[in-house]
């Protein structure tokens, strides 16, 4: 992950010396996520992307109010096809009223190559959502005999 600062209202992404290209790789990743992905399965969970330069080396995005507790991210509902972000209460934020995960990057080239032959797969069809856990209103007794 990379190191961020805070300034006013945005976070400042850039990728750490030690892990420069893994970091790039998550930056552009993100960058990829929000203008590419998110249009087309129009999810509503990425934290907005202000900016971020076609290199990877800085991404800026809206700071979200931390923390939300873990019950908060776990209610969230489930996308399919998935964002790549983890389910961890420490990725998610706070923001204008609705919970966003805050880092969805993915630093293996491979991932990369995988999410992106993944959701091309799904052609110009828009995201559904699920309850991430299932309720008994919501999900059909499998168990029944009827």
């Amino acid at each position: 992950m990379p190191p961020r600062l805070m300034r006013s209202g945005y976070v400042i992404k850039i990728p750490r010396w030690s892990q420069l290209a893994a970091g790039m790789r998550s930056n552009r990743w993100e960058r990829e996520m929000w203008t590419t992905w998110r249009l087309k399965f129009q999810w509503e969970t990425l934290c907005p992307v202000i900016y971020a330069d076609r290199f990877g080396l800085v991404v800026i995005m809206r700071r979200a109010e931390q923390p939300v507790s873990q019950a908060v991210v776990d209610d969230l509902p489930c996308y399919y096809p998935d964002i790549t972000a983890e389910t961890k209460h420490a990725d998610f934020g706070a923001l204008d009223g609705r919970v966003v995960a805050l880092d969805y990057g993915l630093p293996l080239a491979q991932a990369v190559t995988d999410k992106r032959r993944y959701y091309a797969g799904f052609a110009n069809m828009p995201a559904q959502q699920f309850p991430r856990s299932p309720r008994s209103d919501a999900w059909p007794d499998t168990d029944s005999p009827d």
